[in-house]
């Protein structure tokens, strides 16, 4: 199974254990339990983002059914956001939550693997977490060639002592999903440094063995 495969079949699973929406499986309600580090993510990103949005463009990789990109509307005006995402089932659900939203011009979804796209759509600020843990260091490389915008915001995981970290690998093994990678502050450094300069890193323990990287202007 390759990976669109793989998030074809389980991302509306995965969503909803996560956003408590739907059905889910039994696999993913004990998952679930262990998912507040992700929860705690997507709130220190809209945290640290919402000051930036408005009369922006935001491009999200990795957007999954839109859930980010509709929170992060509510947190300011922004001119647009584009998510991208490589699943069928996830676009398609996003664009149906969308088009019930009082605002559906706002945001746009696009069906593609970001990866392998020549270019990336234009926008001020690039976004995706939880996108970086499916790419090759080459992959991300060729990510952040192309990508023109001047801001951007990544979360990745990383590559650490972490009890939870570990779990994580075995709940993978599990679900038998083609590739993850974990990745050292270095090794991301290494993949942005040829096309950005400053950059930011963020721990928290709350986040457990992820990590935010940004180049938001200081606050």
């Amino acid at each position: 199974m390759d990976i669109k495969a793989y998030w074809d079949k389980k991302i509306i699973d995965w969503e909803n254990s996560i956003v408590k929406r739907g059905t889910f499986s039994a696999v993913e309600k004990l998952a679930g339990y262990f998912r507040k580090p992700l929860v705690f993510r997507a709130e220190l990103c809209l945290k640290l983002l919402a000051p930036f949005i408005n009369g922006k463009t935001i491009l999200e990789l990795g957007c999954g059914s839109g859930f980010f990109a509709f929170e992060l509307s509510q947190r300011g005006a922004a001119k647009k956001i584009i998510g991208i995402d490589i699943s069928p089932n996830a676009v398609k659900r996003a664009k149906e939550i969308n088009a019930q939203r009082s605002v559906p011009a706002v945001c746009d979804f696009l069906e593609a693997d970001a990866s392998a796209l020549a270019t990336l759509p234009a926008a001020d600020i690039t976004i995706g977490l939880g996108f970086l843990d499916y790419l090759t260091q080459a992959e991300i490389k060729l990510i952040f060639e192309k990508n023109k915008s001047k801001y951007f915001l990544f979360t990745f995981s990383e590559k650490k002592f972490s009890l939870w970290r570990y779990v994580h690998i075995l709940y993978l093994l599990s679900q038998r999903c083609p590739k993850h990678f974990y990745y050292t502050k270095r090794q991301i450094s290494e993949c942005i440094a040829a096309r950005y300069g400053e950059i930011q890193f963020i721990n928290h323990r709350k986040l457990s063995f992820c990590c935010v990287v940004h180049n938001l202007p200081r606050q």
